[in-house]
């Protein structure tokens, strides 16, 4: 784990922020790609893109902060330090589905073809932030065999919680399990069968590979007998998704029985 790569004088590069900072950038990319050849302009792609990672930054970290307030009490301040981690990737999704709400709206977009085009870029660029969940030593896992186990360094979130123990390397297992959904939804998004189902997929492949993932996450803030707050958001998002996915595909078996 390097949370530090290098300085340029008083100025700290963190491992963390330029994984962000490329995982957007991807992001922005892969989006862009997807929708110039869904027939639209790809240079919209770049504008929402600046209106989503702010409002997904905001987002990600007033998540955080609702649900892990135990870790701010003692020191409030520090819930406006996000350059140290600490951002949750629920919440920044549901900050960008209202900023995507307000933006194709605006720009007279169907939104359904919209978020198709997002979701591919969006998992892979969760995929990239994960692995600097890693390096910085946050979204760490519970105690785990030494053969399995990764031991982090002094400093990090992870050692100031556990101190030399192996812990699993959750934020490499969501990585790992991003990659296997992005690409997934790059194949569903040739062979959907309606509008919107590559990002109703997203939604539903990630929240239960979230919901998994928890049961090793030792971070998370537990406020239900077995199951933690991301878990239970998980489980209503998941059980959301499907429910627009039968609805959707009643719709179109209604419209080709009408034909």
């Amino acid at each position: 784990m390097f949370p530090h790569l290098f300085s340029i004088g008083e100025f700290h590069i963190r491992a963390w922020g330029l994984m962000v900072a490329l995982g957007i950038l991807v992001a922005t990319l892969v989006s862009k790609k997807l929708a110039e050849k869904e027939g639209l302009d790809g240079e919209i792609i770049l504008d929402y893109v600046l209106y989503a990672v702010v409002a997904g930054i905001l987002g990600a970290r007033v998540w955080e902060i609702i649900f892990s307030w135990s870790n701010f009490e003692n020191n409030p301040l520090s819930a406006l330090e996000f350059w140290n981690g600490g951002l949750s990737i629920q919440g920044g999704v549901a900050a960008g589905l209202i900023v995507t709400l307000w933006f194709v709206r605006r720009h007279k977009l169907n939104f359904w073809q919209f978020a198709d085009v997002l979701a591919p870029g969006l998992i892979l660029g969760q995929a990239i932030g994960r692995i600097g969940c890693f390096l910085n030593g946050d979204a760490y896992g519970i105690p785990a065999n030494s053969w399995f186990g990764v031991v982090y360094k002094p400093g990090t979130p992870a050692f100031n919680a556990f101190g030399a123990v192996p812990l699993i390397p959750a934020e490499l297992m969501e990585a790992a399990g991003d990659l296997l959904i992005f690409g997934l939804l790059i194949f569903l998004l040739k062979h959907r069968p309606f509008r919107g189902f590559v990002a109703l997929m997203y939604f539903a492949l990630y929240s239960l590979l979230r919901f998994t993932l928890e049961f090793w996450r030792a971070d998370s803030l537990l406020i239900a007998p077995g199951l933690k707050a991301a878990q239970i958001s998980s489980l209503l998002i998941l059980a959301g998704a499907c429910i627009l996915i039968v609805y959707k595909y009643m719709l179109k078996s209604k419209s080709l029985r009408q034909k």
